[in-house]
């Protein structure tokens, strides 16, 4: 999968998605599917989110 960048609907920061086919195997979520995430500025900072909410905060760019 080849990254892509999204702006954050909100505060307007830019994100590189990682991968969007990961899965959550905390017990509370088994198995959701979430996306992973970075800071375009802080790329030290890895961020993962449920994939559905994702999508409503973020809009690609």
């Amino acid at each position: 999968m080849s990254s892509k960048k999204f702006k954050h609907i909100k505060t307007g920061n830019i994100y590189e998605m990682l991968r969007d086919d990961v899965i959550n195997c905390t017990n509370a979520n088994s198995e959701e599917i979430m996306v992973l995430y970075i800071n375009e500025q802080h790329k030290d900072k890895i961020f993962v989110r449920e994939k559905n909410e994702f999508y409503q905060k973020f809009q690609e760019i």
